[in-house]
């Protein structure tokens, strides 16, 4: 019998991160299995699903992940490499009740595909393709496209990298700050209104869509799960077929603290560049964690000097990576911070070879332009080669072959100075007779003015 591993809890799914595997993609030439999945009640609490696999496969059973006192079929029915099934999944989502499997969403139930379809008991390559039908009422929100006949398709071995769906009565919320994105918020779950969430949700879609001037990841669904835990303790996003961003919010949280928060941010960035894995995450990393305050700051919601002390008093933590070990062996810290580093000098450099016309950051739009969003994959040097044909010279590549591998030197202290910017006393001082003090605006506003801050939506403190 086929054993799977996949993440089982929220707390062992890494923080704001984009979970992705190596195994090799199903092709449109490889065998699939074929699923009709019946709700027959409105709130998804049964199912009913016909499996069919093409007999090439040879297919004698298929298993479940989870709980099986949830399901209830006949092996004897499994000839042909066909079954059905009927499936209590409400009862099964409320006994996970876990983001990595299945949870009951105010009147549907959150889960992923591989909790949701019997699997075939085989190692080969093979699709899984499935449509859902609601007789009784529902409907289906996923960031999966279907194709003409209704099937959405997830390769078997990648189905980690699929994001999560909602099944049953649930109504998605279009983003007045981003029309591309559904936003997904079960009903009278947190102490402020669940207009307050939609406002919050829409301005950082917003400010994430002025960054890249334009929606970084079409047709993509945000989530919004509701947590004990305080705050907004959590982000992943998942993009295998679509984007699909989960976010944990606190039941008690505030207007202002949602405002004053990361974690959106930085998870919404990651939907504008392609998943990069050949040298370790730390690019995709280091851009969220770089851009995320900078984004902030443009919107009105932190100042430049609280940007400016984050990146003071946190990027030494990502010199052992930068100086030492190199980015693509970088731990944690060096993962989020050596990126973050690592873009601050690639916009520093970007912006110096320009005379202030492109930084770094007009590299990332004009990949994302070229279709390198999430949902695709790219080599690290591929995107860092984009970015110095669009210099019309060799820069960015050079800097990452002296911290990819391994270290290289580099003062922190003198860049500091150079930038005409320091931290004593707790407080942020300017010298703006600084060598590289007029690159600051150009990293911070992204020009010489500052761009006009974005509305939330009158629910700042009034939480």
């Amino acid at each position: 019998m086929m054993s799977w591993a996949l993440p089982r809890s929220a707390a062992a799914l890494a923080c704001a991160a984009i979970v992705a595997a190596a195994q090799p993609a199903a092709g449109a030439d490889d065998p699939a299995c074929h699923y009709d999945v019946t709700l027959d009640d409105p709130r998804a609490a049964r199912l009913d699903i016909a499996a069919a696999c093409d007999p090439a496969l040879s297919i004698s059973g298929f298993t479940a992940l989870g709980n099986r006192d949830h399901w209830r079929t006949d092996p004897e029915t499994y000839g042909d490499g066909k079954g059905r099934f009927t499936y209590d999944l409400g009862a099964f989502a409320r006994a996970e009740d876990d983001l990595g499997s299945a949870m009951p969403f105010g009147g549907a139930v959150l889960v992923t595909p591989g909790f949701l379809l019997p699997l075939p008991e085989t190692k080969r390559a093979v699709m899984l393709r499935f449509r859902v039908s609601f007789p009784a009422g529902g409907t289906i929100l996923t960031a999966l496209r279907p194709d003409r006949d209704g099937y959405y398709q997830v390769p078997l071995l990648r189905l980690n990298e699929a994001g999560p769906l909602i099944l049953g009565d649930i109504a998605g919320e279009s983003l007045a700050g981003d029309p591309e994105l559904t936003l997904a918020i079960p009903s009278g779950t947190w102490r402020i209104a669940r207009e307050q969430m939609i406002a919050w949700v829409s301005a950082v879609a917003e400010s994430n869509r002025r960054f890249w001037a334009r929606s970084p990841a079409g047709s993509g669904l945000v989530i919004l799960v509701p947590s004990k835990r305080s705050g907004v303790p959590f982000g992943r996003v998942l993009s295998l077929g679509g984007a699909v961003v989960t976010v944990l919010v606190g039941r008690e949280v505030s207007s202002q603290d949602l405002y004053d928060d990361w974690v959106l941010t930085h998870e919404l960035l990651h939907l504008g560049s392609p998943l990069m894995r050949d040298t370790g995450a730390w690019l995709n990393e280091g851009i969220a964690t770089f851009y995320e305050p900078v984004l902030r700051a443009r919107a009105g919601w932190k100042s430049e000097d609280v940007v400016w002390h984050e990146w003071i008093s946190q990027m030494p933590r990502g010199m052992p990576a930068m100086t030492g070990i190199g980015l693509e062996n970088a731990g944690r810290g060096g993962i989020y911070w050596g990126g973050a580093l690592f873009v601050l000098m690639a916009e520093i450099e970007s912006l110096r070879a320009s005379g202030g016309r492109t930084g770094f950051s007009d590299c990332l739009r004009s990949v994302l332009a070229e279709g390198g969003d999430v949902t695709v994959k790219w080599p690290t040097m591929k995107l860092l080669d984009r970015c110095d044909a669009l210099l019309g010279q060799p820069v960015i590549a050079a800097l990452a072959r002296q911290h990819i591998e391994r270290g290289s030197a580099l003062d922190l202290d003198r860049l500091w100075r150079r930038l005409g910017v320091s931290l004593a006393d707790g407080k942020i001082r300017y010298d703006d007779a600084a060598e590289l003090a007029w690159l600051r605006p150009l990293i911070i506003w992204g020009g010489t003015t500052r761009p006009a801050p974005i509305s939330a939506g009158g629910f700042l403190g009034g939480g």
